[in-house]
């Protein structure tokens, strides 16, 4: 089993929006093993559909199998080297489907990993969906997209305020499926009491500004509301997208809070 010295709270939501006609995100949480995907599809004929389920679908046996299969004490560093080789294996996965179907040729998605372990957060990406954290009531973004944008900004081609013009700033230089190989970004961060995580993908950070995705999550009166309150804003400010959120709060066990 998976340690977590924290009691996790987590509530999620998925929407079509207002223009698209099939829902190409997905979520998923596992509390009980303290994990917690997140993906965005793309391709034609509803293949992202198919790619993002996949690789979550691929994500959450490998997880499940960990801990169930093993009684050995994992330590942190166990599970970094683990998460990263779990978003490998699904990217490979989800490009041998593609390989196999003409109509998911080409398919892929994003993903977003979290996994809790004792005082610890081990998340993991690939693309342009992200994670925040909210902590001392500053949001933070913990990702970094996978986007030709962002190559641009780090490049020194555009300024941030400049790619927001861009017609093309949602094109991805990395997601689960389209290549034999993909790198993951894995990274370790601490986890305190109070501490609430955002995972979303790009329907929601599109539409809706970080100060007011933080000005939401400090006002909700739980994570619930909060992850409601976000998608309905993302909607409001158009729906272009699907919209998905997921919000996960982390108390000390001794010691439950109102959320």
């Amino acid at each position: 089993m998976n340690r977590c010295a924290f009691s996790l709270t987590a509530y999620g939501m998925s929407d079509v929006g207002l223009v698209r006609k099939n829902n190409e995100d997905i979520f998923l949480n596992m509390e009980k093993y303290a994990f917690f995907a997140l993906a965005d599809g793309m391709g034609g004929h509803n293949a992202g559909e198919i790619a993002a389920k996949e690789a979550v679908r691929f994500v959450s046996a490998s997880i499940e199998e960990l801990f169930v299969s093993s009684e050995r004490e994992w330590n942190v560093f166990d599970l970094y080297s683990f998460s990263e080789l779990c978003i490998k294996n699904a990217n490979s996965w989800v490009h041998h489907l593609g390989t196999k179907k003409k109509n998911y040729q080409g398919m892929g998605t994003t993903l977003c990993t979290l996994l809790f372990h004792e005082r610890s957060l081990i998340y993991g990406h690939v693309g342009d969906s992200r994670v925040y954290r909210l902590r001392d009531d500053i949001l933070e973004q913990l990702t970094l997209d996978h986007s030709l944008t962002n190559e641009m900004i780090a490049q020194g081609q555009v300024s941030k305020e400049e790619s927001e013009k861009l017609p093309y700033k949602n094109v991805l230089t990395r997601a689960i499926g389209t290549q034999n190989e993909v790198e993951a970004e894995i990274h370790i961060a601490p986890v305190i009491a109070n501490d609430i995580y955002l995972v979303c993908s790009d329907g929601l950070t599109d539409q809706v500004s970080d100060q007011e995705i933080a000005e939401i999550l400090y006002d909700a009166k739980d994570i619930k509301s909060a992850t409601t309150q976000l998608v309905e804003r993302a909607k409001e400010e158009g729906g272009h997208d699907n919209v998905t959120v997921m919000t996960i709060k982390a108390d000390e066990k001794e010691n439950l809070s109102r959320q």
